[in-house]
């Protein structure tokens, strides 16, 4: 079972629910500031039970619009906020600050939720007010085939929306056959089929977009305009990733068979060559390799496939068509033992999928990697809009960012 989110605008029947509402997850947010400060001034053990002892009645005594469900739930948001940031190998140097109007809800803060709408705790004990959800094809047809978790209710642009999780209940396999797949950062991707994604489109945009943000981390100091276009540049960077991700693993699980995808387990990887070089590899700094993987879950378990970590280990240095460390690679080449020169990344991928299915004999293949005959997808990753159309000129860049 896995969930997939919709977002969709809700339109309260009544001011006075909305005004509530909007009064709620205002005081939600200034609590979530006022206990996370707490937290991070008297530094108490991160469960659930000590968070509760710190700061739930504090908030209380202070809020006006929130109930004790709603406490219980900026508890939670707190608890995990400190959780991830600690995970995530970061100290935390000050407290974190919620800035957006937002709260996950439960069932004792609505009820009757459907295509239809959603009925929310109102300020009226005993009663409750009711939200209308505007639908798109898309939602109905989730509403119309899959039940619904608790979804979250924010705030954008002064409008009211929904973040809907729908349950989607995961599809059988029909083979057990393996896709092996290499990430790397000429290739972005390449698979054990011969399918490869080069990464050179990719790593042009995010340059381009790297050098607006140097120029504009040089000015934001003294300006307002640079601090602003650096937070949109940032965004897009963001977006721009997740768009060619999405798209580069769609067409991937288009074009293969197989309902076992294995990878290699990069977790940790940028900070392992940071600490081997004493800096980060530029090139890899800027592959998503953990979203990758993220997204390709998600959408193969949709697709009824199943995604398999490996150990990365050598997978570059053996002979695919030996399953020993007997071959020698030279950049992009493999040379073979037996006198073929195969694709490194090909054999690479090979090897993933060796590993993934426990191959330890000679192995056979109806087609070797040879060098030169891999099948480039690049044409049909296509990202509606570039990011940024951008000479190399710095006073082109500087006259476009208005940061002259």
């Amino acid at each position: 079972m896995c969930e997939i989110t919709y977002n969709a605008k809700i339109e309260f029947e009544t001011k006075d629910g909305e005004a509530f509402w909007y009064n709620v997850l205002s005081e939600a947010r200034d609590m979530f500031n006022f206990a996370s400060k707490e937290v991070f001034n008297k530094n108490p053990k991160l469960k659930q039970k000590d968070i509760a002892d710190l700061i739930y009645y504090p908030i209380r005594r202070q809020s006006k619009y929130l109930n004790s469900q709603c406490v219980c739930k900026i508890e939670r948001e707190i608890l995990s906020t400190f959780r991830s940031i600690k995970s995530n190998g970061h100290k935390i140097e000050s407290e974190p600050i919620k800035n957006k109007l937002s709260l996950r809800l439960d069932k004792r803060l609505y009820s009757k939720f459907n295509k239809d709408g959603i009925y929310l705790t109102s300020n009226v004990s005993m009663k409750r007010c009711k939200a209308t959800i505007k639908l798109y094809p898309k939602i109905i047809e989730m509403f119309d085939s899959y039940r619904t978790s608790d979804p979250l209710i924010y705030v954008r642009n002064n409008e009211f929306y929904l973040s809907i999780p729908f349950k989607v209940p995961d599809k059988v396999k029909q083979n057990e056959y393996t896709l092996g797949i290499d990430l790397g950062c000429r290739r972005l991707i390449t698979t054990s089929n011969g399918d490869v994604i080069k990464s050179n489109d990719f790593l042009r945009q995010k340059r381009k977009i790297r050098y607006l943000k140097r120029i504009l981390n040089s000015k934001k100091k003294s300006s307002h305009s640079a601090r602003t276009k650096l937070k949109s540049i940032s965004n897009r960077e963001k977006n721009f990733s997740k768009q060619y991700i999405e798209k580069s693993v769609n067409l991937i699980l288009q074009n293969t068979k197989e309902d076992i995808i294995a990878i290699e387990d990069l977790t940790k990887i940028k900070k392992k060559t940071y600490k081997k070089y004493g800096s980060h590899n530029n090139r890899i700094s800027q592959i998503p390799f953990y979203m990758f993987k993220q997204i390709l879950t998600y959408k193969a378990t949709l697709c009824g496939k199943e995604v398999k970590t490996v150990s990365p280990a050598y997978t570059s240095q053996i002979d695919c068509s030996t399953n020993k460390r007997d071959g020698k690679r030279q950049g992009c080449r493999y040379y073979s033992t037996n006198g073929y020169v195969f694709d490194a990344d090909w054999n690479a991928s090979i090897n993933i999928k060796n590993r993934a299915e426990n191959v330890k004999h000679l192995i056979s293949y109806n087609k070797l990697p040879l060098d030169g005959t891999l099948n480039i997808l690049n044409k049909q990753v296509v990202v509606n809009q570039p990011i940024v159309n951008l000479t190399t000129s710095n006073s082109q860049a500087h006259t476009l960012l208005g940061c002259e």
